[in-house]
């Protein structure tokens, strides 16, 4: 009887954590997001299915706003469609790397990529990390990951979605209207929570439409 009961604790205990660990990973990642800390944040995210999201996410940006031109002949809006791939892949090279990310997670826009907010900035070319500069002071409290106390923790708690057994989506900033959130989706790899996806909001996803359009036509 005591080993049943102990057995039963133990598996009660084991889903407990099991429930509750990807919110710790959300806490850890927040907190290397919060201390800059790259090699922290780069044992948390696995890349090769974050780049292949953020292409795609890419790709259909700069399809959509090609589409929404009404000057473009139907040839020049294949051309550009075509040249989009090609722009498209080093634009996210420069997002998926762990400075560029921290950038991202940290007040929700990517800065450090070239990706002014007003357009104020000098943006670089794909692929050019280097010659950015912000647009505006950031705003810390706008868009990013912030997961370091109980409060917070507790809202995005209440945006979670489960995926499976081994996957987690959290929308955040969770106070904030849909088209105004990310979605971060995690998977679990063994005993490690990991980001393997991250959806944009409208206003990013269109700033990339306007950087790859704008590139493609000069």
């Amino acid at each position: 009887m005591t080993r049943c009961w102990l057995a039963g604790l133990v598996v009660v205990l084991l889903w407990v954590a099991y429930g509750i660990s990807p919110y710790v990973a959300l806490y850890r990642l927040s907190q290397a997001v919060q201390a800059h800390d790259a090699a922290a944040v780069a044992q948390r995210v696995n890349f090769r299915t974050l780049r292949l999201s953020l292409t795609k996410q890419a790709l259909a940006a700069a399809v959509d706003g090609i589409a929404a031109r009404r000057d473009l002949s139907p040839r020049e809006r294949t051309i550009l469609t075509e040249a989009s791939g090609a722009l498209a892949e080093p634009l996210v090279e420069s997002l998926v790397t762990p400075e560029t990310l921290i950038d991202l997670l940290d007040d929700g826009w990517p800065v450090r990529a070239g990706l002014a907010r007003d357009g104020g900035a000098r943006e670089a070319a794909p692929g050019d990390t280097t010659a950015a500069s912000p647009a505006a002071p950031k705003d810390r409290n706008a868009l990013g990951l912030h997961a370091s106390t109980f409060s917070q923790l507790f809202a995005l708690f209440r945006s979670a979605e489960p995926r499976g057994f081994r996957g987690m989506v959290v929308s955040y900033p969770p106070d904030r209207p849909i088209e105004n959130r990310f979605r971060l989706r995690l998977r679990l790899r063994g005993w490690t929570w990991r980001l393997v996806d991250l959806e944009l909001p409208g206003a990013l996803r269109e700033r990339i439409s306007q950087r790859l359009t704008g590139a493609m036509q000069r």
